[in-house]
């Protein structure tokens, strides 16, 4: 198959750049319908932060769950909708604020399977304003910024303001992007743009169109600089062209006149991270060796410019801590000597590695050095009252050593420092059953090298839950700001001396119950009290926390997501309700910490990827997730924001009181 892709790839991008495949109503060859693996997408720009993906736009030959394939196919995690586009070739219905509400969960649900996040919509309007909140409210339910050009004030339309109010209500972004002047386009002109963005809230923004300034005659470089400059560079529709004015053709990245690289860079320098969405409309037949090539040359620059961020905030030499130097713990094996050491047999989370060297203060770039054909696992670097944590990527074999940033580490006193490594989590494999499961061993590592840097740090604080500064989401009162799960949920639930109370002592519960939040939450620390009143110890409840109303009709009262558990026999743990259905990471405490009598404190920290949770002031869960991107096989992407709930666990009648519940919401 990678030959005769090769093979018609090469065919089409000779071909493509004749003129007479402008008429795109013509069919040139039947549409390009590959799904395997076409490239391996951009890890470099989601390194640096860039959200590169496709407007979908570039497949409007394709329905919209097509064009999520094909984004996928080329590695890709983004994509931008636009609306009138069919949602699927199963059906006739398209994408707009009208969608019903079947068909929106149908998407969630495809783009979740996929692991592509869509984070934006072109949405035309005529610039009257009509039905404008209901586009907004799409928006918003969907979590997309809306991409648009209407009708300008001083030409009849809306004032700026009109938008402004309605998208601050939702607190939803709308950027405004350019058209041909010939189609009779609002913004064709950049400073039409400026005029329209710069002074107001952050909830608007301005969007380049590369191809479409450039053969308006606008050097895209120029006006990106100038957005830049007024803070408004918030999108793309990225592509590069053959030149400078009306005959400019679409061509792959890197081989026109648009200066993309230049662009990239200035991005970097300006620690601006807008959405790029890749769009061509040259060759709708055919589209995919373009991206192909757009797509490797993005991946390729972006690691140029972490190479050049490297070394321009490297201040002194590396200093390598080889594994013959290390402290190790009991269960660890060191196999060879010198620079060709290696520390074997890592597998749990009350192993560690460490290495005492006398260092400035400063920040320290730190790099493993390691081998592992296995990935999900993670690991944290503690030192001077700092942590880091990092998923581990997989090498090809044990016998490949390769070198990974862990991230940056702040060493705030120096002097003799004691830098330790931990297992938070063992990698995936297939069991016997033939499930994947956490249960292979950590890296064999070589090695940890510190670069003194200028870099901001990427650590934190051990004691980061000591820094709390929540609100309260439980009124100690009522149910304001929560709702039952199910219909018969709240039979299951009430408020007493400023508790909620899930279950009771006279009633054995047939089904899983929840309380949850009206609210939905991403990155968050919650902050809780729970008691469990119970004659056994086969209590059960738990803490759901991005997680979702389950959504088939055979389960009305159970959720999907993370659940921090509370339950006799594995205290603060996290398990993986009705989805991958088991406990996940280590548990890395075995102390007796729960409480069956008495208030036990909760706290669970969520950031990115990262899920950690505390039980009476000790860490016993901290996990980093490695499918928020990549699917996880009959599961799809892993969520990351979603309600929080209370639960009462099916069982024996048994009470479990909630009380005290703090949030303090994370950039």
């Amino acid at each position: 198959m990678a030959i005769g892709l090769m093979m018609v790839a090469l065919c089409v991008s000779a071909r493509a750049q004749s003129a007479e495949n402008l008429n795109l109503n013509r069919v040139v060859q039947p549409p390009y319908n590959s799904y395997g693996r076409l490239a391996d997408g951009c890890p470099n720009a989601e390194r640096l932060g860039f959200k590169v993906g496709i407007q979908g736009y570039t497949f409007n030959k394709y329905t919209f769950f097509e064009a999520i394939d094909l984004t996928r196919a080329l590695g890709l995690h983004y994509i931008e909708a636009s609306a009138g586009t069919r949602l699927s070739p199963d059906g006739n219905q398209r994408i707009n604020a009208g969608m019903s509400q079947e068909m929106k969960d149908q998407l969630k649900r495809k783009l979740a399977e996929s692991g592509v996040v869509c984070t934006s919509i072109y949405y035309g309007m005529n610039g009257s304003g009509d039905g404008f909140e209901d586009i907004v409210k799409f928006a918003k339910e969907m979590g997309w910024t809306i991409v648009t050009d209407p009708k300008r004030a001083e030409d009849g339309g809306k004032p700026v303001s009109f938008y402004e109010n309605i998208l601050n209500k939702y607190g939803v972004k709308m950027v405004f992007t350019n058209h041909p002047k010939a189609g009779g386009a609002a913004y064709w002109n950049p400073e039409c743009t400026i005029a329209d963005t710069k002074g107001y809230g952050p909830n608007i923004g301005a969007s380049v169109d590369i191809g479409h300034y450039m053969r308006g005659g606008f050097d895209p470089y120029v006006i990106t600089k100038d957005y830049i400059e007024i803070g408004k560079m918030y999108h793309f529709h990225m592509r590069d062209v053959s030149e400078l004015g009306p005959h400019g053709l679409d061509v792959p990245c890197g081989t026109g006149q648009a200066r993309v690289e230049g662009i990239f860079n200035m991005l970097n320098d300006a620690k601006l991270k807008p959405l790029i969405m890749l769009e061509y409309e040259h060759d709708f037949d055919n589209p995919l060796p373009y991206l192909i090539q757009s797509v490797n040359y993005i991946n390729r620059i972006c690691g140029d410019i972490i190479k050049a961020n490297e070394e321009k905030a490297q201040m002194g030499d590396p200093i390598p801590l080889y594994a013959g130097t290390a402290q190790l713990s009991e269960g660890l094996r060191l196999q060879d000597s010198g620079d060709k050491a290696t520390i074997h047999d890592w597998s749990k989370p009350d192993q560690s590695i460490s290495w005492t060297v006398a260092l400035k203060p400063g920040n320290y770039q730190v790099l493993m050095r390691y081998t592992q054909p296995y990935a999900g696992s993670a690991v944290t670097l503690t030192a001077d009252g700092e942590e880091l944590a990092s998923l581990i990527p997989a090498t090809f074999t044990w016998f490949d050593t390769t070198e990974q940033p862990l991230g940056v580490i702040r060493i705030a006193n120096g002097g003799e420092t004691t830098l330790t490594l931990k297992g938070i989590q063992n990698s995936v494999k297939r069991n016997q059953n033939g499930r994947l499961r956490q249960d292979e061993v950590l890296p064999d590592v070589a090695a940890l090298v510190l670069i003194p840097t200028s870099l901001d740090a990427t650590s934190q604080p051990v004691d980061i839950i000591g820094r709390f500064r929540g609100t309260q989401i439980f009124n100690g009162r009522n149910f304001d700001g929560w709702e039952a799960n199910s219909e018969h949920a709240l039979e299951h639930f009430r408020v007493e001396n400023g508790a909620i109370i899930g279950g009771n002592l006279q009633d054995n519960l047939e089904h899983n119950q929840f309380l949850r939040t009206t609210k939905t939450y991403g990155n968050f620390e919650l902050h809780l009290k729970y008691k469990i009143v119970a004659s056994h110890n086969t209590y059960n409840g738990g803490v759901q926390f991005r997680s979702v109303p389950y959504p088939g009709a055979d389960k009305p009262y159970e959720m999907v997501g993370y659940q921090a558990d509370i339950i006799s026999y594995r205290q603060g743990a996290l398990y993986d309700e009705s989805r991958r259905d088991t406990f996940l990471a280590m548990t890395l405490s075995t102390e007796r910490l729960q409480k069956p009598d008495d208030w036990n404190d909760m706290v669970i920290r969520c950031e990115g990827p990262r899920v950690r949770i505390w039980l009476n002031g000790v860490k016993t869960t901290d996990y980093i997730e490695p499918y928020t991107q990549e699917p996880f096989e009959g599961v799809g992407a892993i969520a990351q924001d979603g309600y929080i709930a209370v639960q009462i666990h099916e069982g024996p009648a048994a009470e479990v009181w909630y009380k005290d519940i703090y949030i303090q919401e994370l950039d």
